[in-house]
Protein backbone atom coordinates (compact mmCIF):
# COMPACT_ATOMS: atom_id res chain seq x y z
CA UNK A 1 0.00 0.00 0.00
CA UNK A 2 0.99 3.71 -1.08
CA UNK A 3 0.42 5.88 1.35
CA UNK A 4 0.44 10.20 0.56
CA UNK A 5 0.65 12.59 2.83
CA UNK A 6 0.40 16.07 2.26
CA UNK A 7 0.74 19.38 5.16
CA UNK A 8 -0.33 22.75 3.77
CA UNK A 9 -0.18 26.47 5.28
CA UNK A 10 -2.06 29.09 3.80
CA UNK A 11 -2.73 32.51 2.89
CA UNK A 12 -4.57 34.44 6.03
CA UNK A 13 -7.18 35.45 3.38
CA UNK A 14 -7.91 31.60 2.88
CA UNK A 15 -10.69 32.01 6.10
CA UNK A 16 -12.21 28.98 7.88
CA UNK A 17 -15.63 28.99 5.61
CA UNK A 18 -13.22 28.37 2.39
CA UNK A 19 -11.27 25.62 4.35
CA UNK A 20 -14.20 23.55 4.99
CA UNK A 21 -15.86 23.72 1.89
CA UNK A 22 -12.17 22.99 0.81
CA UNK A 23 -11.59 20.22 3.00
CA UNK A 24 -15.60 18.61 2.07
CA UNK A 25 -14.47 19.05 -1.73
CA UNK A 26 -11.08 16.30 -0.51
CA UNK A 27 -13.08 13.88 1.75
CA UNK A 28 -15.72 13.52 -1.15
CA UNK A 29 -12.85 12.34 -3.65
CA UNK A 30 -12.91 8.28 -2.46
CA UNK A 31 -16.58 8.86 -3.77
CA UNK A 32 -15.36 9.97 -7.18
CA UNK A 33 -12.24 8.26 -7.71
CA UNK A 34 -11.82 4.48 -7.14
CA UNK A 35 -8.19 3.97 -6.51
CA UNK A 36 -8.29 5.94 -3.46
CA UNK A 37 -8.67 3.41 -1.28
CA UNK A 38 -9.10 5.78 1.97
CA UNK A 39 -8.59 9.64 2.93
CA UNK A 40 -8.37 11.11 6.21
CA UNK A 41 -8.66 15.20 6.27
CA UNK A 42 -8.01 17.60 9.69
CA UNK A 43 -6.87 21.03 10.44
CA UNK A 44 -3.80 21.35 13.12
CA UNK A 45 -5.05 21.61 16.95
CA UNK A 46 -1.83 22.80 18.26
CA UNK A 47 -0.41 25.39 16.13
CA UNK A 48 3.19 24.58 17.42
CA UNK A 49 6.12 26.84 15.90
CA UNK A 50 6.62 24.30 13.13
CA UNK A 51 2.96 22.98 12.51
CA UNK A 52 1.09 22.72 9.33
CA UNK A 53 -2.44 24.43 9.29
CA UNK A 54 -3.69 21.39 7.05
CA UNK A 55 -3.10 17.42 6.41
CA UNK A 56 -4.72 14.87 4.62
CA UNK A 57 -3.50 11.15 4.19
CA UNK A 58 -4.69 9.02 1.84
CA UNK A 59 -3.94 5.76 0.75
CA UNK A 60 -3.27 3.59 -2.03
CA UNK A 61 -3.25 0.47 -3.75
CA UNK A 62 0.24 0.88 -5.77
CA UNK A 63 1.97 3.33 -7.22
CA UNK A 64 -0.32 3.79 -10.38
CA UNK A 65 -3.65 4.22 -8.37
CA UNK A 66 -1.72 7.50 -6.82
CA UNK A 67 -1.23 8.46 -10.30
CA UNK A 68 -4.40 7.51 -11.28
CA UNK A 69 -5.81 9.98 -8.36
CA UNK A 70 -3.13 12.84 -9.01
CA UNK A 71 -4.65 13.04 -12.67
CA UNK A 72 -8.19 12.77 -11.80
CA UNK A 73 -10.22 15.61 -12.68
CA UNK A 74 -12.04 15.70 -9.21
CA UNK A 75 -8.70 15.92 -7.79
CA UNK A 76 -7.90 18.82 -10.27
CA UNK A 77 -11.14 20.54 -8.88
CA UNK A 78 -9.46 20.74 -5.32
CA UNK A 79 -6.15 21.80 -6.58
CA UNK A 80 -7.80 24.50 -8.09
CA UNK A 81 -8.80 25.69 -5.16
CA UNK A 82 -5.95 25.45 -3.25
CA UNK A 83 -3.27 26.20 -5.69
CA UNK A 84 -3.99 30.06 -5.37
CA UNK A 85 -4.09 30.17 -1.44
CA UNK A 86 -1.46 28.13 -0.34
CA UNK A 87 1.62 29.56 1.40
CA UNK A 88 3.59 25.95 1.97
CA UNK A 89 3.27 22.29 0.90
CA UNK A 90 4.86 19.40 2.20
CA UNK A 91 4.23 15.88 0.81
CA UNK A 92 5.83 12.34 1.24
CA UNK A 93 4.40 8.75 -0.63
CA UNK A 94 6.03 5.72 1.12
CA UNK A 95 5.15 2.32 1.29
CA UNK A 96 3.03 0.93 4.24
CA UNK A 97 3.16 -3.20 4.45
CA UNK A 98 0.22 -4.99 4.16
CA UNK A 99 -0.73 -6.25 7.65
CA UNK A 100 -1.83 -9.90 7.91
Amino acid sequence: MIRHVAVFRFVPSFTAADREHWMSLLRALPSQIPELRSMSVGEDLLAGPNSHELAIVADFDDLDALDAYSRHPAHAEVLSISAPVKVSLATVDFEVPDTP
